[in-house]
């Protein structure tokens, strides 16, 4: 049985980047590209910095307007909206600050590439478009690294140092299905293309895949109780992908494969502190029967990936939070609960019809209706005693505390944030 963890309340804000920047890096994107004579007029590229810069200005925005091809019930509410383009923007900066630092040879091609792609990855039928953007994202850990990169060639991408020579080939996993096969492909590539040798420097070969989609099937988006727990999620999704590839014969009779990097870029709801992120989220498998200049190569290998945990200069600082020290409930305040489904949840029986997303209660307070899920009364009832919880079920009146309980676990600190 998976072990249940504890997550504490974080005391500060999450350091952040403006969205006047993640403007600003997009509309550089569109600079950078018509310098490659790739046009970006009327392209996603285009539309996502005004997505962000009426975003950045206060303006009301009406998603549908920009994104006029999007039809799709994951994109309902404006926080929908603004975390699938945040997946989108934070790539895009990802590899911009790599092509800031060097533009690898061959780097036309893989612009206009991935500039003709669909609006939002979720939607993407023709995966091409998204196959070169993971490997330009993996090119720019690389490029930041002082490397020198080619992706001209049939490898997906060459990197050189002053010790050694990588050839990574790069896969985008959609189901379980296709992991075997990806995966040996991506051998079998590196096995027919990458000399002994390249440029006077000892070669190694790097398997890099994406696997969001077979981590999450949707494509989209996770929801966490901290950054730290959404971190988590991602990781235990990683692992247990993990497993199933040690179980392949990836690094079977190839010394000279020294790496399966396994990587999920997903935007996170994050309730504590309120805040939505993004995360590059890395599991490394390495491959143990080698010698000793292959371990160098891969001590070197891990030190370029380092540049991932380097923050942006232009973060806005995290500032501390005051913890809620008691819920001030105005007058006119109107409680709601569904009497019988919450009965059975207290006494542990299941509810037909109803999953943690299910609405189960809600407050009206100054004109402002909060809602409280399945998940969150589930959370509050951790906090009780099981005599309590028994006298919760048996006398429906006291059942307000529950509500309560809900919006300060929901609302922990001083600030508004609702």
């Amino acid at each position: 049985m998976e072990e249940e963890r504890s997550y504490k309340l974080p005391s500060n804000t999450l350091p952040a980047i403006s969205f006047k920047d993640h403007a600003g890096d997009l509309r550089k994107f569109e600079e950078f590209a018509e310098r490659l004579g790739v046009k970006t007029h009327n392209t996603r590229i285009s539309r996502y910095a005004q997505y962000f810069e009426d975003l950045a200005h206060g303006k009301t925005i009406d998603e549908k307007k920009i994104f006029k091809n999007v039809n799709d019930s994951r994109f309902q509410s404006s926080i929908d909206w603004q975390l699938y383009l945040l997946r989108e923007a934070h790539e895009l900066m990802w590899i911009l600050r790599g092509l800031e630092k060097h533009a690898p040879k061959g780097i036309e091609a893989k612009v206009e590439k991935i500039v003709s792609g669909s609006d939002f990855a979720a939607l993407d039928k023709n995966t091409e478009s998204r196959d070169t953007q993971f490997e330009l994202r993996m090119a720019s850990y690389f490029c930041q690294s002082g490397c020198i990169v080619d992706l001209s060639t049939e490898t997906d991408i060459i990197a050189i140092t002053d010790k050694h020579s990588f050839f990574v080939e790069c896969k985008r996993i959609a189901g379980i299905r296709n992991l075997k096969d990806n995966l040996m492909k991506a051998k079998e590539q590196i096995t027919c293309r990458m000399p002994k040798k390249y440029e006077g420097r000892r070669t190694y070969g790097i398997i890099a895949a994406d696997v969001t989609k077979l981590g999450f099937s949707h494509n989209g988006l996770t929801m966490a109780m901290t950054t730290d727990h959404a971190r988590d999620i991602i990781q235990d999704k990683l692992k247990m992908i993990g497993k199933k590839v040690l179980a392949l014969p990836v690094f079977s009779g190839r010394p000279d494969i020294i790496e399966c990097l396994l990587q999920i870029h997903m935007p996170s709801v994050v309730m504590h502190p309120p805040a939505t992120s993004t995360r590059f989220s890395s599991y490394s498998l390495r491959n143990y029967k080698i010698d000793k200049k292959s371990a160098s190569a891969i001590n070197e290998f891990y030190n370029i990936f380092q540049v991932g945990q380097m923050a942006d200069k232009r973060e806005i600082p995290s500032e501390t939070l005051k913890f809620r020290e008691y819920v001030d409930v105005p007058e006119g305040a109107e409680f709601s609960m569904e009497r019988e489904p919450v009965k059975s949840i207290l006494l542990g029986l299941k509810v037909g019809g109803f999953n943690l997303e299910s609405i189960v209660g809600s407050i009206k307070m100054s004109g402002v209706v909060h809602e409280f899920t399945v998940m969150e009364l589930q959370m509050v009832l951790g906090r009780f005693k099981p005599d309590q919880i028994r006298r919760l079920a048996s006398n429906e009146s006291e059942r307000w505390e529950l509500l309560l309980q809900m919006f300060a676990q929901r609302y922990p600190y001083k600030e508004s944030f609702y």
